[in-house]
């Protein structure tokens, strides 16, 4: 073939690549259906359709939504922890959308003027939040710590400024920046100071409106992400204080050591140092009471020193490691008058595990809706347990007594209990029902009724029973109390301004 032909050739394919690319690049993105479906959604911020915001959305949902998927597959692993948070402080459960602007909720992101983790935190704020910094441990990293302080300041800045949309601005740019807009503008309207703002600020929170409309929107763009496994979703930090190896956690736990380093990213190295503080290891939930026995264990005077092995179980092989075969389903029927915020309490778990794990569009439930709950075969134990489960009498419980008068107190083996095939009734109230997992406190009020295959199917069942008259409790773990952290020391001389954010500056 000629040059000239063949030059001609790899021209028109390119044209014919570029073509194909950007088709794909705007596959399920309508902005006359995405526009109208925005303007309608529930947010904490009022939804102001810009091109900024637009821009957001399409960015992301580029590809057939490859970015989107990414981002809500880790949602499952985060939004979770960011709930709990919210809760505690009292803020609104919108503000876990702002990880995604951040970091699109990767711990190890870090920006170029030197923000990391999932909140993109700098590191002078970063330490005066408490967040420890060093050689060994960087906490911004910590999903459990960054965070806590997350909320802290963002409620800070809410009290400071009175509306969530410039408390955002000054996440990003810092509060001095804010004052300074609001004065040039003399307005303390966003939308009014936002061209008095540097470029990135002033597309912060169109940017939090598309992450917003990505998460309540994504299922209908196509998207299905493919989740972590429920040992990445359902996690508990359990506070360490004296130096402590990955393979050591990962031993005691019954888990592969790159378990402990996916969930830990905040550590540097492969161990946890030493901290009179104490620093936060995260565990699946069903091996964290394994982790706190054997940290009482190792302590000088525990009674429970006798028990520790000589030597350490090996860390389990990640080739045989297959956490979907360590939980079982339940189904819980939605009776009247039930709200997923006290299901997931009930159950111990978070809102969005039940809405991941259903595909639920939304947090509104319906009478006689059935929800999948996932719970674990078992809670790994690192010492032997003497402990007993008691199935106290339904009349204990505020039932009826004339049909209490039947159910007696029966006393389990903890961690030693058959799985049973029926839920506890009048007649059957010495049985457990898979809600019962092991190590829970339960008591279940007549009337209920159940239909149940048999455990080798699966081992499903639906519990059909009111909320209100199932009552769970789980074991509160002993843990030492950490002291207070202290903020960090301003140098003599100086006064510590806040004028940094923790954007990506």
């Amino acid at each position: 073939m000629e040059p000239f032909r063949f030059r001609q050739l790899l021209a028109l394919l390119f044209i014919f690549s570029l073509s194909a690319l950007q088709t794909n690049a705007n596959t399920s993105f309508n902005a006359d259906e995405i526009k109208s479906r925005f303007e309608t959604m529930n947010c904490m911020i009022a939804p102001r359709y810009t091109p900024e915001v637009e821009s957001f959305i399409k960015k992301h949902f580029a590809y057939n939504g490859s970015s989107a998927r990414r981002i809500m597959e880790r949602a499952s692993v985060y939004f979770p922890i960011y709930e709990k948070y919210l809760k505690e402080h009292d803020l609104p459960q919108d503000l876990k959308f702002l990880s995604i602007v951040e970091s699109s909720l990767v711990p190890q992101a870090a920006s170029p003027a030197g923000a990391k983790g999932l909140w993109q935190f700098m590191s002078e704020t970063g330490k005066n939040y408490c967040l420890t910094i060093d050689k060994e441990v960087d906490e911004r990293l910590c999903p459990y710590n960054a965070t806590e302080a997350a909320m802290q300041y963002l409620a800070k800045q809410f009290q400071r400024f009175g509306t969530w949309e410039l408390a955002l601005a000054s996440y990003n740019c810092g509060p001095g920046t804010i004052n300074n807009a609001m004065k040039r503008a003399r307005s303390n309207d966003y939308w009014a100071i936002s061209k008095h703002l540097p470029r990135e600020t002033k597309n912060f929170v169109p940017a939090f409106l598309g992450a917003a409309y990505i998460a309540n929107f994504y299922h209908l763009h196509g998207i299905e992400p493919n989740y972590p496994n429920l040992d990445m979703q359902v996690t508990e930090a359990i506070k360490v204080y004296d130096k402590l190896d990955f393979t050591t956690i990962a031993s005691v736990t019954g888990l592969p050591v790159f378990v402990i380093e996916k969930l830990n990213p905040a550590f540097k190295k492969d161990f946890v140092p030493d901290n009179t503080e104490g620093y936060d290891v995260i565990v699946p939930r069903r091996t964290s009471a394994a982790l706190v026995e054997y940290l009482e264990a190792r302590r000088p005077n525990s009674p429970r020193k006798k028990d520790m092995p000589e030597v350490l179980p090996a860390p389990a092989d990640s080739s045989i490691y297959k956490p979907e075969e360590l939980y079982f389903r339940s189904v819980y029927v939605v009776a009247e008058g039930d709200k997923i915020g006290e299901l997931a309490e009930t159950f111990n778990i978070a809102p969005y595990n039940l809405k991941v794990w259903n595909k639920l569009t939304s947090y509104q439930l319906k009478k006689g809706q059935e929800l999948t709950i996932w719970f674990p075969n078992e809670f790994h134990h690192f010492l032997p347990k003497d402990e007993k489960l008691n199935i106290a009498p339904v009349a204990a419980h505020g039932v009826n007594s004339k049909v209490a008068e039947v159910v007696v107190e029966e006393v389990f083996e903890r961690d030693n209990l058959p799985l049973p095939s029926e839920m506890p009734t009048i007649q059957t109230a010495s049985k457990l029902q898979s809600i019962h997992t092991p190590s829970l406190k339960v008591a279940i009020a007549p009337p209920a009724t159940v239909a149940a295959p048999k455990a080798k199917e699966n081992k499903v069942e639906k519990i059909i029973a009111p909320l209100k008259d199932i009552k769970i409790q789980l074991p509160k773990l002993k843990e030492k109390q950490p002291k207070q952290p202290k903020p960090a020391p301003v140098k003599p001389g100086k006064k510590y301004i806040e004028t940094s954010g923790h954007g990506l500056l």
